[in-house]
């Protein structure tokens, strides 16, 4: 295994194209596709499937995307140290739930480009359980959720357990759960519903989604239909095929919500208050950028929520 394999398997998953990647490193595509070749015979597993679409990782070619990213920041820092530069850190990834992109994210972006254009920012979408454990092995330097008020001491335990910080900002109205659903369907009118009514009607879930609300809902009787893009279930739910339950902030700046194509009608049921939690490592302390990326982050939630 070589820094430059780990350089060139990252490119290929930013590009979804070997070919691109291969221009991008200046490198010919035979010798790109030989390279990974060679890396995957040496690991014993495959890290992209490929077709005629591009390449996609595997299962296990996420894991060791993601080890390979980490890999490439821990190089940045050791250069950064020997050169004696200023911003050792070339390369910061943060963690958030799809419900927040919206509301976050674009200010995120412009303000923190402004201050640092020469660090790259990677934000990634991911699960709850996702960004806990990834916290954990150190992949993300800072990941946000959000957590119901009376599951907190359990979540709380859990972070202690694991040596990762918090920082909790009152979320309120925007983070309870709320039915997304078209606004062709009789209940977008409601002022409010009961999960009663949505036991027979067809749910969309992002992911995994499903099994963190499929209790509080009470549904047994049918699967949900899982998609892994957020646009797509939007796209969805706005033709009537079905419906999703999120927290409210995901209609923030929504465009489906703006044009009235989707409506967000609470749940009586779960009316349960919610908070946000700003994670990070406890292991070692933050790099002055790290820092800055965090104050940013806080002011951004706080003027959102």
């Amino acid at each position: 295994m070589r820094i430059e394999q780990f350089k060139q398997i990252v490119q290929i998953q930013e590009q979804q194209s070997i070919s691109k990647a291969a221009s991008d490193l200046f490198i010919s595509q035979p010798s790109l596709s030989i390279s990974v070749n060679n890396l995957e015979e040496e690991l014993g597993l495959k890290i992209f499937e490929r077709s005629n679409a591009g390449v996609i990782p595997t299962e296990q070619g996420k894991e060791i995307l993601r080890l390979a990213e980490n890999i490439l920041d821990l190089r940045d820092k050791i250069t950064g140290i020997m050169e004696g530069t200023k911003a050792s850190i070339r390369n910061l990834r943060m963690a958030l739930p799809a419900a927040f992109a919206n509301a976050i994210v674009p200010g995120l972006l412009r303000q923190f480009r402004e201050l640092y254009p020469n660090v790259n920012l990677h934000i990634h979408e991911a699960s709850y359980y996702e960004i806990v454990d990834l916290m954990d092995k150190g992949i993300y330097s800072i990941g946000i959720i959000s957590c119901r008020v009376d599951l907190e001491y359990n979540f709380i335990q859990q972070l202690k357990e694991r040596d990762i910080a918090w920082e909790v900002i009152p979320g309120g109205e925007c983070l309870r759960l709320s039915l997304f659903i078209s606004s062709k369907n009789p209940l977008a009118d409601r002022e409010w519903v009961s999960r009663s009514e949505l036991r027979n009607l067809r749910m969309i879930s992002y992911k995994e989604n499903y099994s963190k609300i499929s209790k509080d809902l009470e549904r047994y009787s049918q699967k949900p239909v899982i998609v892994e893009d957020v646009e797509l279930l939007k796209k969805l739910i706005s033709d009537d095929f079905g419906f999703s339950v999120f927290p409210e902030i995901l209609a923030y700046d929504d465009l489906y919500v703006k044009s009235g194509m989707i409506k967000v009608v609470p749940i009586k049921e779960l009316s349960e208050s919610s908070n946000l939690y700003i994670l990070y490592s406890s292991k070692e302390s933050l790099s002055f950028i790290e820092r800055e990326l965090l104050t940013i982050v806080k002011e951004l939630i706080t003027d959102t929520l």
